[in-house]
């Protein structure tokens, strides 16, 4: 694909008209939802909610996700058996092709996904974690999240999380419910009373087998849940045993019948919670069933010694105890039982989203879209003109790492990454994250059809995209160090090379944006002509050059339009280069051109600038501070005044050092923190040349996971600050650097 990526924001009454020809775009209208959930679970937590990338990949792209506790790791098992649970648990969801959520709180912050490093500290008991971890019920939430602590989630206060941000199955051992003695105690689970209010499918090995299973069930009807068994029987389960006695309402053969009873729960007027119990399986009856004589010797011991009026301490006493009577053997079983609701769990995850996704393609009654049924349709289907025009590529990239050294004409063990691509599309999508939301638009080829999900997770509008017969989606193969730098790669984008000159005017014409943005994968007449049709609208232009095999198409141009006197307006508004594309670009513009207009118009453009020994003065005094004596040692500053006759504005990418802006500014008051302003007269008179230094947010060399996209997610948040606020350069600056430190974390071209 290559890309002509829109950047707009969508009116409210068109939104929900996205699609072909104007009808409406019932393929997307999950993908819509996913994305609204998520931006609204994201905004209702704040800075208190951080996801895993896997997680949040996962609610972009509409792959099935599984929700799991964290109390289990906390107060439910011993170290390092609860450690080896959860990793079992996390690698079951993934073989059946659904994305685990392990939730859980970590110094007052919500973890929906935990990374290896974050488990361990939850589990091991000698972690500062570990030790000082809390059981976090839905009550507790608040003041553990005031009190900065870490805890463990329970059944009720997993769910209300997970719900939140549109994860629709949720996986556990037991739930909690109404405990022996409840009449007396009043002692009931915040997980039944949770089922009533959060819509989500919970699946258990039924109640724990401590608990009142008769009554669990009588306040599990009162709430309006629904409870079937799975498997051939109705009886519903009792944790260790595959029957309590008592019959569940409702049964379900296998995964599928299970997924359409979800799904219609959740398509309902009212969404409703489904609990589905999953006996323990039929090889681990018989031991079952001799732990559960343990259990039911457990609770009588409670009660002769007034434990069971201990509150919440009665489940965890009752628990050791239950151990120490099968010398271990409860927790052997506690695993295998969990395994099995994880290994089921997933399998309906995984047939629960294909009927959303089947649902959204027939646009039938109960879709994902009902969302959007309070907007009012309008009878135009046009959407608002674009802010930015991205003229570039839209690529699928392969990343590969190993911890060994590369052996040539053999394969190398390693890990390979698959994630969006193409430097038009990094920059689109940085600059979309930090602007309204935008539509997608997008017919694909088989790269492309997971290119399409990214943009629409992306949220970017894509009304240009480009395909055609016989040419697949553009690819770049990138192999990298352990450290995450580039080690050589290789890339076929010659699908961006179709794009026409006749398409490309007609495009900028016909929506007239704030700013159009191009990178050097196009070719030169492409480039030609973005350039010279926006100088002759008056519309501002930025272009990154790409790579250095590419500046030759930018450098031909730009001597193409060289200006006739210096009062004409530059070619290029905003150039992106790093340092060796800059000296590139100098080389054979400046250095290799010996046409006598150009010396002549050179000449005369940077004698009007008249820069004096003040000039001079001001430059060493920049470059003697803070250890920016690089900056005159490698003559940046020359070179960018030298190219000044072709671009207005310079923003440097130096790697961890910064960016550089150097540019003509109309603000002849401008001062930054970190720069240099020289008043202009003359013909230019009322305007200043403004060099600013900003130094990159630290980042250890350890957290760094892949520098690709860097560059690419800095200049989209460049973008995002053009358009938003001009002005507030320093600011909208030092936002794009922060996202910079975030893609470096990545493997993601775009973190």
């Amino acid at each position: 694909m290559s890309l002509i990526s829109t950047l707009a924001p969508i009116s409210r009454t068109s939104w929900s008209r996205i699609g072909h020809s104007g009808c409406l775009g019932r393929g997307r209208g999950r993908n819509q939802r996913n994305i609204y959930n998520l931006t609204r679970g994201k905004q209702v937590w704040g800075n208190r909610l951080i996801l895993s990338e896997e997680v949040q990949h996962a609610l972009e792209t509409l792959k099935p996700i599984v929700a799991l506790e964290s109390a289990i790791i906390t107060h439910g098992m011993p170290y390092p058996a609860n450690l080896s649970t959860a990793t079992s648990l996390e690698s079951i969801i993934r073989s059946k092709g659904a994305i685990p959520a392990t939730v859980a709180l970590i110094n007052g912050k919500i973890h929906v996904g935990l990374t290896e490093s974050e488990l361990l500290q939850l589990s091991d008991t000698d972690s500062k974690i570990s030790k000082s971890a809390v059981k976090v019920s839905k009550r507790d939430l608040g003041p553990a999240i005031s009190l900065k602590r870490s805890g463990g989630t329970t059944v009720a206060g997993t769910m209300y999380i997970a719900e939140s941000l549109g994860i629709k199955v949720f996986v556990t051992g037991g739930i909690g419910g109404v405990h022996r003695g409840a009449e007396n105690s009043m002692d009931i689970s915040a997980d039944l009373l949770e089922l009533g209010r959060t819509p989500m499918a919970v699946f258990c090995a039924g109640a724990k087998s401590i608990l009142d299973i008769p009554r669990t069930l009588e306040v599990l009807e009162t709430q309006g849940v629904c409870v079937a068994s799975y498997g051939e029987q109705q009886d519903f389960p009792a944790f260790y045993t595959p029957s309590s006695g008592c019959q569940s309402p409702w049964r379900v053969g296998d995964a599928d019948a299970a997924a359409r009873l979800i799904y219609t729960q959740l398509t309902l007027p009212t969404k409703l919670a489904t609990l589905i119990g999953v006996p323990i399986p039929s090889e681990h009856a018989q031991s079952g069933a001799e732990v559960q004589k343990s259990v039911e010797q457990a609770v009588r011991e409670s009660v002769q010694q007034g434990i069971d009026k201990r509150g919440k301490e009665v489940t965890p006493w009752l628990l050791k105890r239950v151990g120490e009577l099968t010398g271990g053997k409860a927790l052997g079983l506690n695993v295998n039982l969990i395994e099995n609701n994880a290994r089921i769990g997933a399998e309906v995850a995984v047939k629960l989203s294909e009927l959303y996704r089947l649902e959204g393609e027939s646009g039938e009654k109960g879709n994902a879209l009902n969302y959007l049924s309070n907007l009012t349709p309008t009878k135009s289907n046009i959407l608002l003109p674009p802010e930015v025009l991205v003229f570039g590529s839209a690529a699928i990239d392969l990343t590969s790492t190993s911890p060994l050294p590369l052996v040539p004409r053999t394969t190398t063990p390693g890990t390979v990454f698959v994630s969006p691509g193409g430097v038009g599309r990094n920059i689109a999508e940085a600059a979309q994250n930090l602007l309204p939301p935008f539509s997608v638009q997008l017919e694909p080829d088989a790269f492309g059809k997971l290119l399409m999900l990214e943009l629409a997770a992306a949220g970017l509008r894509t009304d240009g995209l480009i395909g055609k017969d016989g040419r697949s989606t553009a690819v770049c193969s990138l192999t990298l160090e352990e450290n995450g730098d580039l080690v050589a790669g290789v890339a076929d984008m010659g699908i961006v090379e179709t794009i026409k000159s006749s398409k490309v005017e007609e495009i900028i014409q016909s929506r007239l944006p704030r700013l159009v943005v191009l990178d050097c994968n196009i070719t030169e007449e492409v480039i030609r002509t973005i350039l010279t049709v926006c100088q002759a609208l008056n519309i501002p232009t930025m272009c990154d050059p790409t790579s250095l095999p590419k500046v030759p198409r930018l450098s031909s141009t730009l001597k193409s339009l060289l200006p006739s006197s210096p009062k004409d307006p530059r070619p290029l508004t905003h150039l992106s280069p790093n340092i060796l594309e800059l000296d590139d670009l100098y080389q054979k513009i400046v250095i290799d051109n010996s046409s006598e207009d150009f010396e002549m118009i050179q000449w005369e453009f940077i004698n009007s600038l008249n820069l004096d020994s003040t000039w001079r003065n001001m430059i060493d005094n920049f470059t003697q501070k803070n250890e920016r004596n690089w900056i005159k040692e490698q003559g940046i500053i020359p070179k960018m005044i030298k190219l000044l006759p072709f671009i207005q504005s310079f923003w440097l990418k130096i790697s961890s050092q910064g960016l550089i802006h150097f540019e003509i500014s109309n603000n002849i008051n401008s001062f930054k923190e970190n720069s240099i302003s020289y008043k202009l007269e003359g013909i230019h008179k009322g305007k200043s040349l403004i060099l600013t230094h900003y130094n990159s947010p630290q980042i250890e060399q350890n957290e760094i996971v892949s520098t690709t996209g860097a560059g690419d997610t800095l200049v989209g948040g460049l973008v995002a600050g053009l358009i938003k606020n001009e002005e507030q350069e320093h600011e909208w600056v030092m936002i794009a650097l922060e996202k910079v430190k975030k893609s470096l974390q990545s493997r993601r071209a775009v973190g």
